[in-house]
């Protein structure tokens, strides 16, 4: 009886065994979507190309750990093959060219700037593969009658939209305003679109400058800024043009009564370069981390951002949002066509209509994003929501660098 007993045993053993090689196996050897991302890991577009590759990289592990991607009647999994741009946009393209044609992706995620995004998105429109970007909002990507690419950010030209309405809420209303950008493609479309809007709505350019990008020397942009007596300065630049401007903002004492900035004030190390010297700078994001959106590959926007800090010791900014609304669309838009086939998932990020922690994703049909931006200013050493639906009042005018604490 023992014998037959230690049989059996024995048996269910090795059986269990074949079963947990064959679970191995099949764990080991997943079916897997191939995403391609050329993004800038070195170069002067390194810093906000790792806020991307961070989002990129915490939404394929959820969407992995949460049971695939369901196609048809099998499941994959996401693997994201990167190369490193150098923040060129030459080189950008050439690795694009390289993820399809060697490497053999399904699907693209965009790199970091407009400037190297629309070569980008011209390679995938060759060989026609989707490409949906959250770096890149220049007007000069969406306008080209590319059907291939889709973006997470709102227009370029909007940016400042809703800090020019906040400015009509203030008392009184300031009346002259300085719009300095940089010479790239997403700035020069801030630029432009900022200064209709502002003349359109009553405000007096006092100056209009393009600098050059990756300036390191505004001297002589403050001495302008200070002589014209400009209430209000609206930057459209990169983080260090931010970083820059504002150090010499504070060494000439020029005190407008607001700095806005499109890119720096939301993102963590801003802050941290800046110290005590990033109070009172606004910025604007399509999101924030006060937003409460409900999820799709999280629960919500405030479970987002404490599992964010968690794994990556930052919080959280727009460019991550974005970067996470990316993948999502992918998932949602590969589960609904129900294929790999390039045509019908693009047909499916076109009818995307998706509720995420980022907000509700629906694109144009030049495929960005339908959407606006919110005014952040840090305030405190945190970046908070104060237009529209403000968690605080925003602090208008703000005190002189020699007047604060």
């Amino acid at each position: 009886m023992r014998g037959v007993i230690k049989t059996v045993l024995i048996g269910l053993a090795v059986l269990g065994l074949v079963f947990s090689y064959g679970s191995f196996a099949k764990a080991e050897n997943p079916k897997v979507i191939k995403l391609g991302c050329a993004i800038s890991f070195t170069g002067g577009k390194s810093r906000s190309g790792k806020l991307y590759r961070d989002a990129y990289d915490m939404a394929v592990e959820k969407i992995n750990k949460s049971g695939g991607v369901k196609v048809g009647k099998d499941t994959y999994i996401f693997k994201i093959i990167y190369y490193d741009d150098k923040s060129d946009p030459t080189e950008s393209s050439r690795l694009v060219e390289k993820l399809i044609t060697q490497d053999k992706v399904n699907f693209l995620l965009g790199p970091y700037s407009s400037g190297i995004t629309i070569p980008d998105s011209l390679v995938a429109m060759r060989y026609k593969i989707p490409m949906i970007e959250g770096g890149g909002a220049s007007g000069k990507i969406f306008s080209r009658g590319n059907k291939y690419i889709f973006g997470t950010l709102p227009p370029a030209s909007q940016y400042f939209k809703s800090t020019l309405e906040m400015l009509k809420t203030f008392k009184p209303v300031p009346k002259t305003i300085a719009i300095l950008y940089a010479d790239d493609k997403f700035d020069v479309s801030v630029g432009q679109g900022t200064k209709k809007l502002a003349e359109k709505m009553g405000f007096k350019v006092v100056l209009f400058e393009k600098y050059a990008e990756g300036a390191t020397d505004f001297n002589s942009i403050l001495t302008k800024i200070k002589s014209l007596n400009a209430e209000v300065v609206l930057l459209a630049g990169h983080t260090e043009e931010s970083l820059n401007f504002t150090q010499q903002a504070k060494e000439l004492n020029v005190c407008p009564k607001m700095i806005s900035m499109t890119v720096g004030p939301s993102e963590a190390d801003f802050r941290k370069s800046l110290g005590k010297d990033a109070e009172y700078i606004y910025g604007v994001a399509s999101w924030s981390t006060q937003m409460n959106f409900k999820g799709y590959l999280f629960k919500d926007t405030q479970e987002f951002v404490k599992l964010f800090k968690e794994k990556f010791n930052y919080d959280p900014d727009y460019h991550n949002a974005s970067g996470i609304a990316c993948v999502a669309v992918f998932k949602d838009a590969i589960e609904r066509a129900g294929t790999l086939d390039p045509e019908k998932v693009r047909d499916a990020i076109a009818a995307t209509s998706l509720d995420t922690i980022y907000g509700h994703v629906e694109f144009s049909p030049n495929g960005q994003i339908k959407g606006t931006s919110v005014v952040l200013q840090i305030l405190g050493g945190e970046v908070i929501q104060v237009y529209p639906n403000g968690v605080k009042k925003p602090v208008y005018p703000v005190p002189c660098w020699k007047d604060r604490k």
